[in-house]
């Protein structure tokens, strides 16, 4: 399995939420395990994002700071 590296941490997408909205929100942290390397399949299938890369509007969450 080729793994791809986040600048900061992976995050999951619209996409991701919009297929299993109960296990993914869009913007929030991916699984602890993965989130400085994931599977390069989630990256190309759009599930998930570089932090950097999201722009989230309302509150500042912790990792924004890291």
């Amino acid at each position: 399995m080729e793994l791809v590296t986040a600048q900061s941490h992976w995050v999951w997408s619209q996409k991701a939420q919009e297929i299993e909205p109960k296990r993914h929100r869009v913007g929030e942290m991916i699984w602890p395990q993965w989130s400085k390397e994931a599977p390069k399949k989630w990256l190309e299938d759009g599930l998930i994002v570089d932090k950097s890369e999201y722009v989230k509007e309302g509150q500042t969450e912790i990792f924004d700071f890291m």
